[in-house]
This record gives C-alpha cells, sequence and structure tokens, in this order.
C-alpha cells in the first residue's frame, strides 16, 4: 500500500510538472508571437510600402493559429489594418505601371495646365524627392516627365519605398493635395486620377505612421 500511495502521489507531481511546461511552452510562444509580430509592426508603420506582405500575412496567420488573438487583439487590429492599406497600395502602383506613354504625354502637352493639375505634379514629384522651389515652374515638371529608364515616373513609382519621405514634405503634400477636387481631377485624365489616388494614399501612410510612433 505505501508504495501504490507513492505511485499516485509521483503521478500526481508528474501531471502538475507536465502542466507546468505546457503553460511555459505556451507562454513563451505567446512572447515570441508577441515578439514577432511587434517587430513587423514597427517595420511596417514605418516603411510601410517596404514591407513584404506575405511576411506580415504570416505573422497573423500564426498567432491566430495559435488561439492568441485575445492577448493580441489591438496588435492584430493594427496588423489587418496594415495588409489592408499594403493591398491597396498594391493596387493603386499596378494602376500607375498600367499607364501608357500616351497617359502621360496628356499631362505634359499643357502649355498652362489647370491649377489642381499643377498642384497635383507637385505633391508627387516632391513625394519622390524632387525640389519644391524647382516644380513650381511647370516647364520643370514637363522636363521630369520625359525622362525615361530608371528616371521615369513610372520607374520611380514602382522602386519607391517611402524612406526618404520625411513627415515635413508629406505635409506638404498634403497641403496641395487638400486644394484639389478628386471628381474634378477624375474627369480630366486617367494619368490624373491614378497619380492623385497614389500620392494620397502615401502621404496619408506616412502622417499615420507619424501617429503610431509618437
Amino acid at each position: 500500500m505505501p508504495n501504490a500511495h507513492k505511485s499516485v502521489h509521483l503521478d500526481g507531481f508528474k501531471e502538475s510538472l507536465s502542466s507546468e511546461i505546457e503553460n511555459l511552452e505556451i507562454a513563451l510562444k505567446r512572447r515570441y508571437l508577441q515578439k514577432r509580430l511587434k517587430g513587423t509592426l514597427n517595420v511596417a508603420v514605418q516603411f510601410l510600402q517596404n514591407l513584404d506582405l506575405i511576411r506580415l500575412r504570416r505573422a497573423v496567420q500564426e498567432i491566430t493559429t495559435a488561439g492568441f488573438l485575445r492577448e493580441l487583439g489591438l496588435d492584430l487590429e493594427q496588423a489587418q489594418g496594415i495588409i489592408s492599406k499594403l493591398e491597396r497600395l498594391k493596387l493603386i502602383k499596378k494602376s500607375v505601371m498600367d499607364l501608357t506613354a500616351s497617359h502621360i504625354a496628356e499631362i505634359k502637352s499643357y502649355t498652362a495646365p489647370p491649377v489642381q493639375i499643377h498642384k497635383l505634379l507637385m505633391s508627387l514629384l516632391i513625394v519622390l524627392g524632387e525640389d519644391p522651389d524647382v516644380v513650381r515652374d511647370w516647364f520643370e515638371i514637363q522636363v521630369i516627365l520625359v525622362r525615361t529608364g530608371r528616371n521615369s515616373l513610372k520607374r520611380r513609382v514602382q522602386e519607391y519605398t517611402g524612406e526618404q519621405l520625411t513627415v515635413a514634405t508629406a505635409k506638404r503634400a498634403a497641403k496641395l493635395l487638400s486644394d484639389i477636387d478628386k471628381r474634378e481631377i477624375n474627369g480630366i485624365s486617367k494619368a490624373a486620377k491614378v497619380f492623385y489616388l497614389w500620392t494620397s494614399a502615401v502621404v496619408d501612410d506616412r502622417l499615420s505612421s507619424d501617429i503610431y510612433l509618437q
């Protein structure tokens, strides 16, 4: 009988130890996934367009599968919001890539462009790194629009990461965009519509990122 009592006691100890180990493993996994998601989000918030969409989706899927939705609810909500933004940016960037030379030539052909077109191109080009004072001159914008190769407008949008876009520049671009009537721009040309969507999305993401990081 004493041996039986020891056996029961030992079995209970093993179950308790096994439970503690399991809880520890869960805690460690939760901490690992939380750290991973946090790290991914930090990159996303700072340089949204430079983030690997697949990487973020994978992190969210792992946390969902592991059953940590409640513990990391806020982080997941933020991650899912970023995924939506990334997917939207991807679609808009594709629209820019689908523009033809004739679409861009239509804008370049203005000798005296509508004010809204000029402001749109100014905002687009300062986001891409052009000097704001230079692009006040429509002739300088026309020169930029005819560049080819790696300096072409479409190529620059394709390779854009957002790392060089400061909050100050984003605010300057946002001010220009705020003076633009979206419906009027949409009716002027396809290129104007697409450039407006892309510039607005990039500026919004940069300013949103600044809020997240504060």
